[in-house]
C-alpha cells in the first residue's frame, strides 16, 4: 500500500490499518497525545485531544517529509526498502583485468 492508497481509504479502514501497524513513537503534550505508526513505506501520525476538544486527526508522511521530531525515532529502526523503491542497477562497461600473481 502507498501513502496515496491510504489517503483515499474510508476513516474506519484507516483506523483498522493503524490498529494493525507498527507503533514507532508516542508523545504527550499539555493538550494532545501523538502517536506515530509505520505502514509499509510511509508513516501515519494520530493526534488525539486529552480533554476531548477535538476528534482524532490523522496525518501521513513519507520518509522524506517526516517531521524532525520523529526522525530520531525512525532512524533507530532498521531501514526497509521495497523493490519498487529501489532503482535497477545499470550495467557498466568497466574492463576488469585479472590479478597477476607475482612470485
Amino acid at each position: 500500500m502507498t501513502v496515496d492508497d491510504f489517503k483515499i481509504l474510508e476513516d474506519r479502514q484507516k483506523v483498522q490499518m493503524i490498529f494493525d501497524a507498527k507503533k514507532i513513537s508516542e508523545k504527550i503534550d499539555q493538550d494532545s497525545n501523538y502517536q506515530l505508526f509505520q505502514i509499509d513505506n510511509f508513516y501515519v501520525e494520530t493526534k488525539t485531544s486529552l480533554e476531548g476538544k477535538f476528534k482524532r486527526s490523522i496525518k501521513t508522511y513519507t520518509l522524506k517529509d517526516l517531521p524532525v521530531d520523529y526522525a530520531g525515532e525512525v532512524l533507530k529502526m532498521p531501514i526497509v526498502r521495497f523493490a519498487k523503491d529501489i532503482a535497477p542497477i545499470q550495467p557498466t562497461s568497466v574492463n576488469f583485468k585479472k590479478k597477476e600473481k607475482f612470485i
